[in-house]
C-alpha cells in the first residue's frame, strides 16, 4: 500500500504550491512516481519517506508546467485555422516528460523503489 501524502507533508518539504494547486497536480504526480517504481513497493520509514519526497517533486514539476500534467507538450506545431496539429517523435519524451522522470528518479536513487526491468 502506498503512503498517503498530504498538502502539510508537500508544504513541510518546501512545496510552493497552494493546496488548491497540489491537489490539482497530486493524481499526476502520483501516476508519475507509480510509473518509475513499477511493481516497487514502499516498505519501512526510509523508503516511504522517499516516496512522498518523490511525489512531492513531481508535483513541483507539473506545477512548473501549468498544471496540464503534460498535456502538449510534445506537441511541435499548431495552426487554428482549419484546425492542424504536428507532433513530435514518440521516441524522445517531451521536455515535461523528462523533467518529472528527472525530479521523481532524484528522490528514488538510493531507496531501493527504482524499477530495475525492462521500460
Amino acid at each position: 500500500m502506498l503512503p498517503e501524502v498530504a498538502y502539510d507533508d508537500y508544504a513541510a518539504l518546501g512545496g510552493t504550491a497552494d493546496e488548491g494547486g497540489f491537489a490539482a497536480s497530486l493524481r499526476v504526480a502520483e501516476a508519475a512516481v507509480r510509473e518509475v517504481m513499477g511493481f516497487n513497493e514502499p516498505e519501512g520509514g526510509r523508503q516511504e519517506a522517499a516516496y512522498v519526497r518523490a511525489v512531492c517533486a513531481a508535483v513541483d514539476v507539473d506545477r512548473a508546467y501549468g498544471g496540464s500534467g503534460g498535456v502538449g507538450e510534445a506537441m511541435a506545431s499548431v495552426s487554428l485555422g482549419s484546425f492542424s496539429a504536428t507532433f513530435g517523435s514518440g521516441s524522445t519524451p517531451s521536455p515535461y516528460e523528462a523533467d518529472m522522470r528527472r525530479a521523481v528518479r532524484r528522490e528514488l536513487s538510493g531507496s531501493g523503489l527504482l524499477y530495475q526491468g525492462l521500460a
